[in-house]
């Protein structure tokens, strides 16, 4: 019993659990705030306890241990490079996302943060406490949490592993079957950022940028803009803009593993992902997550 609650596959979903059901009694507590109370400000503090408590808690029941935590951040230039192009690749490949559930007639994710219907009722708001509460604030936690805990959690079943369950968990954090989609390219991104450079420092950049985007460059103007242009033709740039920012981000990841060649790392090398996706996807904490989420995407 004692080893199966070392092995991150089942301790790791029971975290995700734990941020779930933090984050749904928040919301609730949000709703009913004294109306003196600054709703950007609460949202910046819960966020805090609701994200950071749990993982805390989880950090010493670990014995203040985990896998392969990756928090450094290498200056070096193949590295910057790569950041930048994964930057591009991110912000066409999501609005290639985002214009593919316009053409189906669906909505896509106007706000990343968790608590943005609720803000959205306020009309107060100063930019910084915007910035801080919906963009800042989400973008640290939420990586921290995904790429610097359960990610170097997941690390030992493989990096491929690491990033498509890191991926997942991110998805399924923000409650939206809709919208599954449009995260989940999201949590790949982050997560091979975080991979390849070995640390979460680039994935919280991209975050930031993401969430920024999200709130400041409403989904509005691309509706406008396909309804204007056409499609088709949209349809067609986004998929040429989004194929040439991967060829150049693709371009500089033998860099950047030709770069690590020269100094090996000092942690052991991940095993293959193929020998324990099984392990990984069938661990009953993990169904037991997906169950969750299902129930409070549905009915919550």
């Amino acid at each position: 019993m004692k080893e199966k609650f070392k092995n991150p596959a089942i301790t790791a979903p029971l975290l995700v659990i734990g941020i779930i059901i933090a984050m749904q009694m928040s919301k609730f507590a949000l709703k009913n705030l004294d109306s003196g109370t600054n709703i950007f400000v609460a949202v910046g503090v819960i966020q805090l306890v609701a994200m950071g408590l749990p993982c805390i808690i989880y950090y010493l029941m670990k014995n203040r241990r985990l896998s392969d935590p990756i928090y450094g951040i290498s200056t070096r230039g193949p590295q910057i490079l790569f950041v930048i192009f994964a930057a591009l690749f991110f912000v066409c490949g999501t609005l290639l996302v985002k214009f593919f559930y316009i053409l189906g007639g669906a909505e896509s994710a106007a706000l990343v943060n968790f608590y943005g219907e609720i803000t959205q009722t306020s009309t107060e708001a100063r930019n910084i406490e915007i910035l801080l509460s919906l963009v800042i604030i989400p973008a640290v936690c939420e990586e921290l949490f995904f790429r610097g805990i359960i990610f170097s959690e997941y690390r030992r079943f493989g990096t491929a592993n690491a990033v498509i369950i890191s991926a997942v968990c991110f998805a399924m954090l923000h409650f939206s079957l809709t919208n599954f989609f449009v995260y989940l390219f999201s949590g790949l991104v982050f997560g091979f950022v975080t991979a390849m450079t070995r640390s979460i420092l680039p994935s919280v950049a991209l975050h930031l940028l993401s969430n920024y985007l999200s709130i400041y460059a409403s989904d509005a103007f691309l509706r406008i803009t396909v309804i204007k242009n056409g499609a088709y033709f949209i349809g067609f740039v986004l998929v040429m803009l989004t194929a040439l920012c991967f060829i150049l981000l693709m371009s500089r990841v033998e860099t950047v593993c030709l770069n690590y060649s020269d100094r090996p790392p000092v942690e052991s090398i991940p095993p293959k992902s193929s020998e324990h996706w099984a392990e990984v996807v069938f661990s009953p904490t993990f169904i037991i997550l997906i169950i969750v989420f299902l129930t409070v995407s549905l009915f919550i």
